[in-house]
């Protein structure tokens, strides 16, 4: 399954499911905006970052596992975007 656009220029969620029901769906999160404080367009990256995968029937905390790129942008608690 496809979340968001077909354009490479803008960030997008792919999911795959197996033949198999009771298998939990594997879901890639890609992202390719631009740097804290940049102007949003053109995006930073041609082709978009591999940020999280999420995989498993748990929470969404438990199931979600961060990239090193992922991780390199992880908000923070004094991040201005999170609410305080």
């Amino acid at each position: 399954m496809l979340f968001g656009g077909t354009n490479p220029l803008y960030g997008k969620t792919l999911g795959y499911l197996t033949e198999d029901p009771q298998q939990p769906m594997v879901v890639f999160h890609l992202w390719n905006g631009s740097k804290p404080g940049a102007e949003p367009w053109p995006p930073e990256h041609e082709q978009p970052l591999l940020l999280a995968v999420r995989f498993g029937g748990g929470s969404f905390r438990e199931s979600l596992t961060l990239t090193p790129e992922g991780e390199r942008r992880k908000p923070t608690l004094g991040d201005p975007c999170l609410p305080q």
